[in-house]
């Protein structure tokens, strides 16, 4: 969304999204609010983000509808999936079926639910792992 359209989702204070239908619903209500155009904050969920960093050191409350909660949800990537789609989504990075299966019974005994961005803590760990092994390979033989 570009920034000059923000600015008309937020208004004293309140933030609205406006849906794929062309409705425009309150999602979240800021106390204080600074405008960030200069930092290209383009997103409602950023100035939530950045309203709540700004006022750290005081108690902040956001009332979002159930549906708004479920949208930055999704836009954020922590909303709840089932096993078989996050096992779908392991595959479409490119591991095996079997491979899949396995990594995804070690994330349900650590965090006992799915999400999107485990599948990127996943692949990240995944990476880490490989060049540990590599730098270690690489050590064993100037040795």
């Amino acid at each position: 969304m570009p920034t000059d359209e923000i600015g008309k989702l937020i208004v004293d204070g309140d933030i609205f999204i406006q849906d794929k239908d062309g409705q425009i619903n309150k999602i979240a209500e800021i106390q204080n609010f600074e405008s960030v155009q200069e930092n290209n904050q383009d997103d409602a969920a950023d100035a939530v983000r950045y309203a709540i960093e700004k006022e750290k050191s005081k108690s902040v409350s956001i009332t979002i509808t159930r549906e708004a909660s479920i949208q930055m949800q999704k836009m954020l990537g922590v909303q709840r999936i089932t096993r078989k789609r996050f096992i779908k989504l392991l595959m479409g990075c490119g591991f095996q079926r079997n491979d899949a299966q396995n990594l995804a019974k070690m994330v349900h005994y650590e965090y006992k639910r799915y999400s999107p961005i485990l599948v990127q803590m996943v692949i990240e760990w995944i990476i880490k792992s490989v060049e540990k092994e590599n730098a270690q390979n690489e050590m064993s033989r100037d040795v």
